[in-house]
């Protein structure tokens, strides 16, 4: 299911369908979409120059620290300062490795339309998109967003109402009570772990 979706983790860089509806959270996730649409079919770049712009693109709307936290899951508590911002990377690090090559495959393949619907709670917003794969398969994704300043940050991304980054948590765990939490910290660190599927 992952690996069709991959494209989530990346702000969905795949063609749309149907335009965005007027609430800003859901004017900015089209504005993201474009925006890596436009990186992945410049033929001018190579797959790693591509894969660097979208990271680029994508460091100014993800919130990575609280990805982390929620792939880790309460043992994040644990975690010094030094560690967390040591995790934050590596974790950063192992999806771009792991995913960017399979998502710009995807993401000429796929399509995407943003759905009308959104929830609201707070300064929190969802907004929903639906992929459709090559082999005809529908997934729903939701963009966890909340706003700061004029810019609403990625901080979870649900496919088909399970979260993405927590797909990691089991493995993290039993790192955990392995190795520690800098022995964790290394297996992200050399890639170590198992692809979502």
């Amino acid at each position: 299911m992952y690996k069709a979706t991959v494209a989530a983790v990346l702000i969905a860089a795949a063609p749309v369908v149907q335009a965005a509806q007027n609430h800003p959270a859901q004017q900015q996730v089209q504005q993201n979409i474009d925006a890596m649409i436009g990186i992945v079919k410049n033929k001018s770049l190579n797959e790693q120059q591509r894969i660097r712009q979208v990271e680029q693109y994508a460091d100014r709307f993800l919130d990575y620290e609280r990805l982390s936290a929620t792939a880790v899951g309460l043992p994040w508590r644990q975690f010094s300062a030094q560690q967390k911002q040591e995790f934050i990377r590596a974790f950063k690090d192992m999806v771009i490795a792991m995913y960017a090559r399979s998502a710009m495959i995807n993401a000429e393949r796929a399509d995407v339309k943003v759905l009308p619907k959104m929830t609201t709670h707070g300064n929190k917003t969802d907004v929903y998109s639906e992929i459709l794969t090559p082999s005809g398969k529908k997934y729903e994704v939701g963009y966890q967003l909340y706003q700061s300043g004029n810019v609403y940050k990625l901080y979870n991304i649900q496919v088909d109402g399970v979260s993405i980054v927590t797909v990691y948590r089991n493995q993290f765990g039993e790192l955990i009570a392995q190795k520690g939490i800098d022995g964790m910290i290394e297996a992200v660190k050399n890639k170590s772990l198992k692809k979502a599927e």
